[in-house]
């Protein structure tokens, strides 16, 4: 009769109750967190959706993809001038052999195309000195074509007063 007294409406008395309220505190806690970790999920692909819809994604992607290729890549020359065909016996042995080259010169500066027309007597004589010297072996390979193509952009680009040189760009470059 005195646990009577203790007993709940659902005829549990108060130590039975504490147990159960235990073991249901872990449940609840579950419970709320499965709902806090949904929100947060549902929030993440709302927030998403709502950076593809406006386009912010691609915008931010694209810029960090363009600050990397930014380093990678190397900017075109502005302008391009175009020095007439040279053509010359190659050094050596059999000198009945010959060189005919044509080249652009690439360059930022508008005011550097006069100096380059004004100073093409002197470039093609500079130009000249380098190709008597060369054999037909030496330029055949790739690393002769490109130590030729070297030569002449420091040659050129070391009679220049109104600005540099970009590159060498090589239209043609035959040897018979």
């Amino acid at each position: 009769m005195v646990q009577d007294k203790y007993r709940d409406k659902r005829g549990k008395n108060g130590e039975e109750k504490e147990k159960e309220n235990a073991a249901s505190q872990p449940r609840k806690a579950k419970k709320y967190l499965f709902i806090v970790l949904g929100a947060i999920v549902i929030l993440i692909l709302l927030g998403g959706a709502l950076t593809l819809k406006l386009g912010l994604a691609s915008n931010l992607l694209g810029n960090l993809q363009g600050e990397q290729n930014q380093e990678n890549v190397i900017k075109e020359p502005e302008f391009m001038y175009e020095v007439p065909e040279i053509v010359v016996n190659l050094n050596g042995i059999d000198r009945r052999r010959f060189l005919s080259v044509k080249f652009y010169l690439g360059f930022d500066e508008p005011k550097l195309e006069q100096e380059l027309e004004k100073r093409m007597p002197e470039i093609r004589d500079g130009v000249n000195k380098i190709l008597w010297v060369k054999t037909a072996d030496e330029i055949n390979t790739p690393e002769g074509k490109e130590t030729l193509r070297e030569e002449i952009f420091e040659t050129i680009n070391g009679m220049l007063n109104s600005g540099k040189l970009r590159g060498v760009y090589f239209w043609h470059l035959m040897i018979q």
